[in-house]
């Protein structure tokens, strides 16, 4: 009767998820579930068959083979009389890409697949001498004064050598690995423009620039192709915006000078979330535990990175 319960309970969530109501609507509809609250499957016959199988399974090495086929008929009837928890951790699942794809306006790439491969010869996925590999993570979209800009958050991994030299004084290469993040936007209004952090001989664009802010050209390395563009782009709106960036990822920010693609590189991936949704039994649990659903990293991104589309 329990899990008959539990089974019908996926189904009709299953159901409200199918309406696509807001989050707000959705956590309200679960948090007044009419039915019965059961959100768990038991399998305690299946543990109780299994555990007896293994009993009777020593026993029947230990004393006689008659004990190995009750063991056989045991195991199998505990397979029989088991529910599966698929079907449960499908419905989580599917919650919680439902919830942050409508809290954050993002399609998550379930696939993660590679960039277009003319993007690739980006000086910023050049990293390694063994490998360079970018999938994208996620799109989606940030609305600044009526007008919408489409991003994608992608991942970079690479493999590089490093120079070892062993006891004999033989030297050899060590491979390592590597990952970066970071948003891709095309189309960006300005080309040419290279902020760099971390003071990458690859974000050099061969202009050396400063702006009108000492602290910041202190902190961060600036060039471009062309002057007249850079004095456009620095603005002190402007410089406010990208130090917001820098402070909320170590990054570096890249436009590119022929094709207007812009690329701000992270540390660390934006993607981390506060996901508690396997600790929910109950239906009410799971309401609680969907309002807890956050991916603060990725509002701190869309937050800073909003505040630079603003001045554009």
């Amino acid at each position: 009767m329990h899990n008959q319960t539990t089974l019908e309970n996926i189904e009709a969530i299953r159901q409200l998820l199918a309406e696509q109501p807001s989050p707000d609507t959705l956590i309200d509809r679960l948090k007044h579930w009419q039915a019965q609250q059961n959100l768990y499957i038991k399998n305690y016959l299946y543990w109780a068959l299994t555990t007896l199988s293994l009993i009777f399974l020593l026993a029947g090495l230990l004393f006689s083979a008659y004990y190995l086929i009750v063991s056989v008929v045991l195991f199998s009837l505990g397979i029989r009389y088991r529910i599966p928890t698929s079907e449960l951790e499908n419905l989580k699942e599917q919650l919680r890409v439902y919830m942050l794809e409508q809290t954050y306006k993002v399609k998550f790439q379930q696939d993660e697949p590679p960039l277009n491969h003319a993007l690739l010869d980006h000086p910023l996925f050049q990293f390694g001498d063994k490998d360079n590999i970018v999938t994208t993570l996620l799109a989606g979209q940030i609305i600044v004064k009526e007008k919408t800009y489409d991003y994608s958050v992608f991942k970079y991994r690479y493999a590089y050598s490093v120079e070892k030299t062993d006891e004999q004084g033989q030297t050899f290469y060590e491979t390592h690995h590597s990952n970066l993040w970071g948003v891709l936007m095309e189309n960006f209004p300005f080309q040419g423009i290279s902020i760099s952090a971390a003071h990458k001989s690859r974000c050099h664009l061969g202009i050396e620039w400063q702006s009108s802010d000492i602290r910041f050209n202190q902190k961060y390395q600036q060039s471009g192709v062309n002057e007249f563009e850079f004095v456009k782009f620095l603005t002190p709106e402007r410089l406010l915006a990208l130090e917001n960036m820098m402070l909320a990822f170590h990054s570096d920010f890249y436009v590119d000078p022929h094709t207007g693609l812009m690329c701000w590189l992270l540390n660390e991936s934006p993607l981390a979330e506060n996901n508690y949704l396997f600790q929910a039994i109950t239906v009410n649990e799971l309401a609680e535990k969907l309002e807890q659903l956050q991916m603060p990293k990725l509002q701190r991104l869309q937050d800073a990175f909003a505040s630079l589309l603003k001045t554009l």
